[in-house]
This record gives C-alpha cells, sequence and structure tokens, in this order.
C-alpha cells in the first residue's frame, strides 16, 4: 500500500480525497506545528506527497500583510516541502496551483503547451511566484495541479452562490462575459489519482472540458434553484468591496484539460448545470 502525505490535507480538497482513498492508500495528514511549521520528519517512507497547503485567497482584501501571509503559505512552504522530499527521497512531488497562472482572456484558450509569462495582477504573480520554487528542486518528478474554482458540496464557490440566488439577489457579476473553467470536487479527486498512478509530471489543468461564462453560469444556476436573475451589479461595486481582490471575480481564463484528456480520462460532471445541482 502506497503511503502518502498530505499537507494541507485538512482543507476541502484534502479531506476529500483522504474520504475516498482512505482504504486504499495510507494517507497521513500533515499539519503543522504550534510554531507554524510542518515536522518533515513525517515524510519519512512515503512515496507521493500531495502540498495542497494555502491561505485561503477569497474573500479577504489583499492588504500588504494578506499579501505576504499568502506568499508564505505557498512559496516558502513549497520550498520547506521540496527540500523534505528530497531527503527522505519522495518518488512523486504533487503540487496545488492556480488557473491564474494564465492571463485573463476571452478569446485565448489555454493548454499546458502555453508558456506565459506573469500578469501585472496580484493573483498571476502569486501563482508564478508559488510554481517557481519547482526551480529549487532536482526531483524532476513533479505535477503542477493548475485547478480551477471547485464546485461541490460545502466548497468555499458554491456556499454563497447558492445563498446570494436563494435570496433573491442573484445576477451577474460585472459584465457577465469573463469565462468561468470549474471543475467539480470529484473529477478533482479522482484526477491527481488518475495523475499519480498514470505518472503525469509537469503542470496538469484541473478543470472542466466546458467552461462557461459568468452570465451562463448565473443563468444555470437560477433555473436550478427556480430563482431569478436580475441583481446584475457593475464591477465598480466589486472592486469596493473587494479591492484588489475583485480581479478573482470580474477576470477570468479559458483553460482546457488538455493532458487529462490525452491521457484518457474521464470527467463525472462535464455539465455545469449538473455539477451544481449535485453540490446542493
Amino acid at each position: 500500500m502506497k503511503k502518502i502525505v498530505i499537507a494541507g490535507g485538512s482543507g476541502y480538497i484534502g479531506s476529500s480525497f483522504q474520504k475516498k482513498f482512505k482504504d486504499k492508500y495510507q494517507i497521513k495528514i500533515l499539519t503543522r506545528s504550534p510554531k507554524n511549521t510542518y515536522d518533515i520528519n513525517e515524510l519519512e517512507d512515503c512515496d507521493i506527497i500531495i502540498n495542497l497547503a494555502g491561505e485561503t485567497i477569497f474573500p479577504n482584501r489583499w492588504t500588504k500583510s494578506r499579501k505576504a501571509k499568502l506568499q508564505q503559505s505557498r512559496y516558502f512552504y513549497s520550498k520547506e516541502l521540496l527540500e523534505a522530499a528530497e531527503k527522505f527521497n519522495v518518488s512523486h512531488y504533487v503540487q496545488a496551483s492556480a488557473i491564474s497562472y494564465y492571463p485573463p482572456s476571452k478569446t485565448k484558450i489555454y493548454s499546458e503547451d502555453d508558456v506565459i509569462k506573469m500578469s501585472a495582477n496580484f493573483s498571476s504573480k502569486l501563482v508564478h511566484k508559488w510554481e517557481s520554487s519547482i526551480n529549487f528542486s532536482t526531483n524532476k518528478n513533479y505535477s503542477l495541479l493548475r485547478i480551477g474554482p471547485v464546485i461541490g458540496s460545502k466548497s468555499n464557490f458554491v456556499i454563497p452562490l447558492f445563498l446570494q440566488f436563494n435570496n433573491f439577489l442573484g445576477g451577474n457579476i460585472g459584465s457577465g462575459e469573463q469565462i468561468l473553467s470549474w471543475i467539480h470536487i470529484e473529477d478533482v479527486i479522482d484526477s491527481m489519482e488518475f495523475i499519480i498512478n498514470r505518472k503525469i509530471f509537469g503542470p496538469v489543468n484541473l478543470v472542466s472540458p466546458n467552461p462557461v461564462t459568468n452570465h451562463e453560469m448565473s443563468e444555470m444556476i437560477a433555473r436550478v434553484l427556480h430563482r431569478p436573475n436580475y441583481l446584475h451589479l457593475p464591477e465598480v461595486f466589486y472592486k469596493t468591496l473587494f479591492g484588489n481582490a475583485s480581479e478573482l471575480l470580474l477576470e477570468g481564463q479559458n483553460v482546457e484539460p488538455k493532458k487529462l484528456l490525452e491521457s484518457g480520462f474521464n470527467f463525472k460532471f462535464s455539465d455545469f448545470s449538473k455539477a451544481f445541482k449535485d453540490s446542493i
């Protein structure tokens, strides 16, 4: 039985992975000590480490101190875990990332083949810095999971949308033209196991094959919940409320899961409406 250590395993993705695969793998959750560091000795005899650690990026405003925490919890912890993975000869290192690696666009479709320069957005700078931690490792058996917004029961993405529309406050965010490259939690954890077993290295886009615009998403949610979709608030509302963090709501990327599809992965949820309905 393979031993998998999950850093940040108490979060939504990590706990879902452990719940589903606890009888198939020896899974250890790597937790932080009171000094806010990991006990790297827990990686002894580990076959695979999955690094999901990272402070929640939204909805908190991105103050200077908040930005420092976001970077600390991603880049510096990843460097620490990579060093530990080398020390204990871990055969496969898997690290979370995000689709904000790709710059916002309404027309360009991004795949893992695209080599992207960092944009001026903080979310882009954060992810590029996060992924650069890999450069400090000589181990080439690594996978970078560029994860889109995750849909699922009790997910941080679904809960506010459900409350918003269920209370008759549903509507487009800004123009509604921004593209959402989403993924269901079941496909997240299944694709993680698929990547581990197939030894798919390098960046891998964890998104559904069928992205939607914000307007399309709003229409689908309204139909599922039998609620109106009319409260279309302008961009300035979200910029005032969330500051620079509003870029996560007002901008989007059209991302395709090229590597997963070419490797034969079958998505359980490729339709947003069905995925949302399964999540409420």
